[in-house]
């Protein structure tokens, strides 16, 4: 879906004419069911849909709504598609400035940043409201054209979710994280304490200059993540017949490795 479809030079133009959401329905119970909404039926590991500013569909396609392809046949088509939905919407003059697009958690934010091969920016403090003052100002770097689409973001006040990480010494503030090639862990290859923040695009230029994105395929990762002991629990159960199946095979064959070991 990335590589053939939302990469597209097309498709990320018309893009910004959208609010674009990524949800993880196998994490959160609320989420898994919009997305099970959208399609009528039980929540597989996939789902597309282009919405109206109310919520509702804005397309419907030939198939079940598992990706773009369901509803154009190739990015070009999607691009034009999404110009001509978005010019029958009129413009808005929106209120305040755009919130920092964060992922649901410190786990989802290091496997979702691995997996779209960015650094990660994590946001954390020991309270809910200076939480919020940090991310207001993270999120105007994050919309800037120096940065914006170039990093992924989380945030938290639960120490406890730091545990996954290495090289951390700050309670509050600002990391920057290499995630490991699971997105099961993170190294921390920049902080700015909460006191300091500005020297955050200095940070952020230099955490893009030392990223060096990886090279990874579905069948390395399986045969690597066997070897290393690597399983990455959801928040909630799988629901998706066929990757549920995927992931009941794969363990067992990580069962019968640890056995031999």
């Amino acid at each position: 879906m990335d590589r053939s479809f939302l990469c597209h030079p097309e498709v990320v133009a018309a893009a910004k004419q959208f609010v674009c959401i990524r949800l993880t329905s196998y994490e959160d119970e609320t989420e898994k069911k919009f997305v099970a909404a959208l399609g009528g039926r039980e929540v597989a590991n996939t789902a597309f849909a282009i919405l109206t500013p109310e919520g509702k569909q804005a397309l419907r396609g030939r198939g079940p709504g598992r990706g773009p392809r369901d509803l154009f046949p190739d990015a070009p088509a999607m691009g034009r598609g999404m110009e001509a939905l978005a010019a029958t919407f009129p413009d808005k003059v929106a209120e305040g400035k755009p919130a920092l697009p964060i992922t649901l958690n410190v786990k989802v934010g290091l496997a979702v940043a691995s997996a779209d091969l960015l650094p990660l920016v994590l946001v954390l403090a020991e309270n809910p409201k200076r939480l919020a003052e940090l991310e207001a100002k993270v999120a105007e770097l994050a919309w800037n054209k120096e940065f914006a689409g170039r990093f992924t973001y989380a945030s938290t006040v639960e120490a406890k979710e730091l545990a996954k990480l290495t090289g951390n010494t700050l309670k509050e503030g600002v990391l920057l994280i290499e995630p490991d090639v699971f997105g099961m862990t993170g190294k921390v290859v920049k902080e700015v304490p909460g006191s300091q923040l500005a020297k955050l695009t200095e940070a952020f230029q230099a955490a893009l200059k030392t990223h060096i994105k990886l090279t990874k395929t579905r069948r390395e990762l399986a045969d690597r993540g066997l070897k290393e002991g690597i399983y990455y629990e959801t928040g909630i159960p799988v629901s998706g017949q066929g990757e549920a199946n995927d992931r009941a095979r794969y363990k067992q064959m990580l069962d019968f490795y640890k056995k031999k070991d």
